[in-house]
């Protein structure tokens, strides 16, 4: 109904003549900006951009109009006067992503684009997608000067756009930002093709394509980290990372590369279906690059211990008594609850599988069932599918209830370890603590700002740009709570928490030495028990 609708007011608009295109083309102009137009159909003055809201919205305030014509917000590119034709904007290169796939994302002198921030919909005709570049890489191709990509398929899909041509560099097709160093870039490669070796073998039955790569190393806010996704371009961006990596950032970047090529095992848009379709995707891709760095020696069994033990910690913190099935995608933060409760679902689902199917042949076999799925009715059940398989007169036991609307995730937790003995109850360790006063600052930063949005290092927690904040200022760096070290420290949290219940504020010290009160109305909740796994037990399971 909605397309005839379209169709009608746009046979009105030009008194009865066929709709005209819409085409859109995204231009490399320079190595920190993109050239974006909008060909306007006649009588079209306004487009409805797909991607809208007020995180859409924050993207697009960075766009330039290019003449007097255009104008873009949360939800409309529009016209401005009546003769314009066509829309332009200059949109900048930014590592500050929103949510979602980043819109035009540094990559050396190279651009990342994803055509999802800039698509809109039919409502002034059919609208089709170019990009034009000295070099553009999409879709497992390389192109010069210009490329038009399918029908159907140009509102979502990445390209990579580059001021000279592309050549195949070793088993990929790709840009390595020179800046990331030889160090850093060996390492990359070389998990790259160990970690597509090993999923190849351990799942046989998955559709592998191999992507384009986008690796580079940015300046942003913030500790190092990696920041990427795995579309047909791979974006691997390393937010100030070191050139000469000690062992904790060689870890983080092995498991970071080995859980976007996982994706790659994966089939994301067949998911989109289920209600937890993140947790399928997200938690998958952790599960493969977990087990796969243990089996391989990435991880000891005690670095994999503690990433597990880390995870369902993060976890129970946001979760804590509520059930998973009720809760809303901006109470899963974002999607990170994705990863840590996922990976913690799918490891302990896995041990604990009914039959004799290994963990990879069960993750193999729910993907398989969905190739053949021909209709939403037919789509398989995650949870039969990871703990029964094709045996038969098998039920679910743990996982439906972990994900349902029923019961509390903490309560089906702390029944699952108490009949498995996988895991037992310990108390909050130091990381944990600290993970818990990242949450009550954030709590006092609400009650201050409104929201919330912090960048927390390694000995302190940076204060974003919030508007609204009545004591808190953007650039702020919060070193101490109640004069104790902000992380690191034994009682700090206790502290904070008895601070807030006797004085109704907490003291916060800044880097640059200012002190301030905060009010406080409710006391930040601690968690009480966390779980630590037996790692020989869960291993013993996991490779039966």
């Amino acid at each position: 109904m909605k397309n005839k609708t379209i169709l009608v007011a746009c046979l009105l608009a030009v008194s009865g003549s066929a709709c005209a295109d819409v085409d859109v083309n995204i231009k490399y102009l320079h190595s920190q900006a993109l050239e974006l137009s909008y060909q306007l159909p006649p009588a079209c003055t306004q487009l409805v951009f797909k991607k809208h809201g007020s995180d859409a919205a924050k993207i697009r305030s960075t766009w330039q109009s290019l003449d007097t014509c255009a104008k873009a917000d949360g939800e409309h590119a529009s016209s401005q006067q009546a003769v314009c034709t066509q829309l332009r904007f200059q949109v900048p290169v930014s590592v500050n992503k929103v949510r979602g796939y980043p819109a035009a994302f540094p990559v050396g002198d190279a651009i990342y684009v994803h055509t999802s921030n800039f698509a809109v919909d039919a409502t002034c005709g059919k609208v089709n997608y170019s990009f034009s570049a000295p070099g553009i890489a999409m879709n497992a191709q390389v192109y010069a000067d210009n490329a038009k990509a399918a029908d159907g398929k140009g509102g979502d899909m990445a390209a990579l756009l580059l001021p000279k041509s592309l050549t195949l560099e070793g088993n990929f097709i790709g840009y390595f930002d020179t800046a990331m160093g030889e160090t850093n870039i060996r390492n990359i490669r070389k998990t790259g093709d160990e970690s597509i070796a090993f999923l190849r073998e351990v799942l046989p039955k998955a559709k592998f394509e191999m992507p384009i790569v986008a690796i580079s190393r940015v300046t942003g806010p913030g500790r190092a980290r990696p920041d990427g996704d795995a579309a047909d371009v791979m974006r691997l961006g390393f937010v100030n990372w070191p050139l000469q990596p000690d062992a904790e950032a060689e870890r983080t970047m092995t498991l970071f590369v080995t859980h976007e090529f996982s994706h790659r095992f994966q089939m994301r848009d067949a998911t989109d279906a289920y209600a937890d379709a993140r947790l399928i995707h997200e938690g998958g891709a952790e599960f493969l690059r977990w087990l796969m760095g243990v089996r391989k020696g990435w991880l000891t069994n005690a670095q994999a211990a503690e990433d597990l033990n880390m995870a369902l910690g993060e976890c129970l913190l946001h979760v804590r008594h509520a059930s998973w099935g009720n809760l809303t995608a901006d109470q899963k933060r974002g999607g990170l609850l994705d990863y840590r409760c996922g990976l913690a679902t799918y490891i302990y689902g896995l041990a604990a599988r009914q039959g004799k199917a290994g963990p990879f042949e069960r993750f193999d076999g729910f993907y398989e069932k969905l190739r053949l799925v021909r209709t939403q009715e037919s789509l398989p059940d995650f949870a039969h599918a990871l703990e029964c398989g094709d045996e038969v007169g098998c039920k679910s036991q743990w996982l439906s209830r972990l994900l349902g609307k029923e019961e509390g995730m903490l309560a089906v937790w702390e029944d699952f370890f108490r009949q498995t003995g996988f895991a037992h109850p310990v108390v909050a360790n130091q990381q944990q603590k600290n993970a818990m006063l990242n949450q009550a600052i954030q709590a006092l930063m609400i009650e201050d700002c409104g929201s919330s949005s912090v960048f927390p290092q390694a000995d302190k927690i940076s204060i974003d740009d919030v508007k609204g904040c009545k004591m808190l200022r953007g650039g702020m760096s919060i070193t101490k709570a109640e004069h104790l070290p902000l992380f690191n420290h034994p009682d700090t949290l206790s502290a904070t928490i008895a601070a807030c219940k006797q004085r109704s504020q907490v003291s916060l010290t800044m880097e640059s030495g200012l002190q301030l009160d905060m009010p406080c109305k409710t006391a930040y909740q601690p968690v009480e028990l966390f779980y630590s796994v037996d790692m020989e037990k869960l291993l013993a399971r996991l490779n039966r």
